[in-house]
């Protein structure tokens, strides 16, 4: 793969970046440097190995999806302000 101009101007579109000439240069020369080093992996031998798909051995075990009734009302006695059922919390705006 080699990287263009144009692939550079697309990858600027795509992430509505605006970009300077000379940034534009840089990425080219980095994403040249990227592959240029990512192309040590062809190198690696491996065969005889099979394909990880990923790097957990045991698949996870669900829980069985039940109900855990509660009385909330014991829960809502340690929260610092309510008004009727609903917790009062600060606000996240600036004042």
């Amino acid at each position: 793969m080699e990287i263009t101009d144009e692939l550079i101007e697309h990858l600027e579109n795509l992430s509505k970046l605006k970009l300077k000439d000379s940034e534009k240069e840089k990425m080219k020369i980095d994403m040249n440097e990227i592959l240029e080093y990512m192309k040590l992996l062809d190198e690696v031998d491996v065969s005889g190995y099979d394909p990880l798909f990923t790097p957990i051995e045991d698949p996870m075990t669900l829980r069985e999806d039940k109900s855990d009734q509660q009385d909330f009302s014991q829960i809502l006695r340690l929260v610092p302000h309510l008004k009727g059922d609903l917790v009062l919390i600060p606000s996240i705006y600036a004042k």
